[in-house]
């Protein structure tokens, strides 16, 4: 049995919306954290057959689906003008999110009008042994959260996407070496932040979590013998909710604009000279309640978007203002070329 640390996944954005990529290489490596995963959910129906008199049951092998999740670390793999894509950039515009480069940074906003899927990888095993476990799923799109805890050490942003397509059985194969392919980026701690809740920046933020609330789901498609075509996401709706400290009434109120159903602007920021920024114009309270934080008081306070409205940049993007919904932009990493893997 091969050991979780050994296991290797790779993701690329595909350059048709519905069909798998075949080759995936070392450079499609996705830097992933424990709980990344491909999940097999072929379908099997059961039913009811008459044979002299007996009802019996038997099964009927339908559509091979499959379940995916991607973790990673937020960070950026270079500096302005590198033109480096972090992996989770790629992955995050899957979850049909617009990106564009502007001013050193990637630009990427929640749009309805872009459809982009990807393909992921998973090998099991030992990279010299040659039997090493492969699943792949393809035509997948996500749903996606990003969680940011700023009393743990280190203190981190993480996103973690989970999708669903098209899924391949496991299949021998042999793992690539991806040593060379590693972006070696330190990852920014949460530290030196700028932070907004409706307007008011006078919040100590503990923990923040916004999560897409989008449902993928791929589509029939009888004429592939999997049975799975494309993906879609029919729903969208961006909420968020963080902890603070509860500061006298004087310093912050969190109370008076969610009974006034104020709508003001939220910003996160952090890094050396800005590495990852979040930032919206339309955030709503919807609820805040009683807290604790090591027996200190606090408020836990939800949020939600209104216009699915958030902006993100990270650093690393070109200066000159470029946009892209294709996959051409973001299909090669920051590595140098390999020779292709496949099963």
């Amino acid at each position: 049995m091969a050991e979780d640390v050994l296991r290797t996944i790779l993701f690329r954005v595909q350059s048709d919306y519905t069909t798998p990529e075949a080759v995936l290489t070392k450079s499609d490596l996705f830097i992933a954290e424990p709980g990344s995963k491909i999940e097999g959910d072929d379908r099997v129906g059961e039913i009811e057959t008459t044979y002299q008199g007996y009802t019996q049951d038997a099964a009927v092998p339908g559509r091979q689906l499959g379940n995916a999740t991607l973790i990673g670390k937020m960070k950026d793999f270079g500096d302005k003008d590198s033109g480096l894509v972090p992996d989770w950039i790629k992955a995050l515009r899957c979850a049909r999110w617009l990106y564009s480069e502007n001013n050193g940074y990637i630009i990427m906003v929640p749009s309805s009008k872009v459809n982009i899927a990807g393909t992921m990888w998973e090998y099991s095993g030992d990279q010299n042994a040659s039997a090493a476990g492969l699943e792949k799923i393809g035509n997948l799109m996500f749903d996606w959260k990003m969680m940011f805890n700023f009393s743990e050490d280190p203190p981190l942003g993480q996103i973690e996407l989970t999708g669903a397509g098209r899924y391949t059985a496991p299949a021998a194969a042999t793992q690539p070496d991806v040593t060379t392919a590693i972006n070696r980026r330190a990852v920014p701690a949460l530290l030196g932040v700028t932070f907004t809740l409706v307007g008011d920046s006078n919040y100590r933020v503990l923990s923040l979590e916004i999560d897409g609330n989008q449902s993928t789901h791929p589509s029939v498609l009888a004429s592939d013998a999997s049975g799975v075509g494309r993906s879609y996401v029919p729903t969208r709706k961006i909420k968020g909710s963080c902890k603070v400290y509860r500061d006298p009434v004087g310093t912050t109120d969190p109370h008076t604009p969610l009974r006034s159903g104020d709508i003001g602007a939220f910003a996160l920021s952090y890094g050396t000279n800005t590495i990852i920024a979040l930032s919206s114009s339309y955030q709503q309270l919807t609820k805040v309640t009683p807290s604790e934080e090591s027996g200190v008081q606090a408020w836990d306070i939800e949020f939600q978007f209104n216009r699915n409205d958030l902006n993100l940049r990270v650093r690393g993007g070109n200066s000159s203002s470029s946009s892209s919904s294709s996959s051409s932009s973001s299909s090669s990493s920051s590595s140098s070329s390999s020779s292709s893997t496949s099963a």
